[in-house]
Parts: structure tokens; sequence; C-alpha cells
């Protein structure tokens, strides 16, 4: 049976039980569902499905009633349709928020609220990066003076808390240590928190410049124009050096600090289309 609890987007739903109706009646079709919920267009479903068409309030209880959800289906159904059809990131953040609030999702997926933590706050992945370099033992209240800009023993025991969870690190002998595994961004829900992750460290990009000396800090930029062909080549070497970056740094032994290394590129005017 297809549970509209294992999904965080609506439409890989909508696919998944059309495809299961259809196997189930061979009668079942795009028309007959129209049919039957009162839609003028034959191919109303369908185009949902291909994110041509969005749902309002009023279709989300025709399909809530067509699909005989239950009251609790039926509310979940409703976040993820808004969560899916928000505009802005602070909408998404809001309706993820919600979605993690609800007891089933908590059930099915235990490590999705650690998974947004981990990614939401900059000082997350910034301490598993600390333990690394640091072969003493540290504590949270040590660990939240040892970052940059410093945070607080409560904030640095939460963070430490959930990197237990994820199993992003481990205690030995009294302290704490990485393991090898490494975090995913999860589900749709979870990987909202990388939008908030990226202002975050844009925000202390900005900040370093008048907090950081100059020695220790680059901040450059350079402004181009480019075509169609040369946005993928750039982008491209992009991927190379953060690829680089990464091996670079398991290739060092004695880690002394933590750094964030961000790269920008983004337009400044109108992209043309190659069409």
């Amino acid at each position: 049976m297809i549970k509209i609890f294992s999904y965080t987007n609506y439409r890989l739903f909508l696919k998944d039980k059309y495809a299961q109706l259809k196997e189930t009646n061979c009668a079942f079709s795009y028309r007959f569902f129209s049919k039957q919920c009162g839609y003028s267009s034959p191919n109303f479903l369908k185009l949902v499905m291909e994110n041509k068409r969005n749902l309002s309030l009023k279709s989300i209880e025709t399909f809530s009633i067509f699909f005989k959800f239950t009251k609790k289906e039926k509310e979940y159904f409703k976040k993820i349709v808004l969560f899916n059809q928000a505009k802005t990131s602070k909408e998404k953040q809001t309706y993820a928020i919600a979605i993690m609030q609800s007891s089933i999702f908590q059930r099915l997926h235990p490590l999705g609220r650690d998974q947004f933590e981990y990614y939401s706050k900059w000082y997350f992945v910034a301490i598993r990066e600390l333990l690394a370099t640091k072969k003493i033992k540290l504590d949270a209240h040590t660990i939240g003076k040892l970052l940059t800009p410093c945070i607080s023993t409560r904030e640095a025991q939460l963070a430490l808390d959930v990197l237990l969870r994820l199993g992003l690190i481990k205690r030995r002998d009294n302290r704490y240590v990485l393991t090898q595994d490494l975090v995913t961004t999860g589900d749709e829900v979870s990987s909202v928190a990388i939008a908030n992750h990226h202002r975050e460290m844009f925000k202390l990009a900005s900040d370093s410049i008048d907090n950081i000396k100059r020695e220790l800090r680059d901040i450059s930029g350079v402004t181009v124009g480019l075509d169609g062909e040369s946005i993928t080549e750039l982008k491209l070497m992009i991927q190379k050096f953060r690829k680089d970056v990464l091996a670079l740094s398991e290739r060092e032994k004695h880690k002394q600090c933590v750094y964030q290394v961000s790269i920008q590129m983004f337009p400044l005017s109108e992209v043309e289309s190659n069409e």
C-alpha cells in the first residue's frame, strides 16, 4: 500500500498512486479522475503530476475526498502540498517545520529533524570539523568558545547531541571523535535547511571583512561576461575546485583550525536563452 506519510513531495505521491490505481483497475484514467472530481480538464491530474498545475485549497479538499484520506492523512497532504508549492524560502521553511512536527512523520523519518538542524545552523558542520583538528578532550563549553564567532554552551551541546544521533561523531575515551559516516541532505524537507545554511555562511563571510585579519582570509571576486557554453564550463571548474579543496583537507594529517571555503557564481544581468 502506498502511504502518504512516506512522501514529502506530493507530486511523486500522485504519480505512484496513479500507477497503483491503474494497475488494480484498468478502467482508471486521467479522464476518469477528472470526471469523478468535477474538473473540466480531462488531464488535470496529469498536469499536476508534471508540475504544470498547482493545487488550490479547494483542490486539496477534492483530492483528499477522492483518495479517501483520514483526517490525519488529509492534514499531512495539505502540508506537503503547501510546502512543495511555496514561493519563498521563508514559506518553505515554515511548512517544512510543520511537516516535521507530524508524529507519524517523526516515526517514519526519525532523523529528519536532526538532518534539518544539521544544515540549518552553521556551527553544526563547523563543530564536526573542529573535532578533527583537536586531539584534546573538548566539552560543549570549550567548543563554544573556540568557534568564531563563539556560541553558547547550550548551542554547542545541542549540536553535539544531534551529531551523535546522526552517527557523525561518537564518544571514545570520554571524548568526541569523528566517524566515517557522511550526512546526506535527506528528503526534500531536510534539504530546505541548506538554503538557510548558505545564507548564514554568506553573512559570516561578510562579517569576516571587519572581524578577521586580512592575512587570515581571502574575500575576492571578479565580474565577467559569459555565454552559455562558458557558464557550463565555469560551473565545472568550480565543481573541480571544490573537490580539490576536499582532497586537500583529507590529506592533511595535522589540522589546526576550521575554514569555510565559499564560491559564489550568480548572474548580474538577465540570462538570455540559447533557443
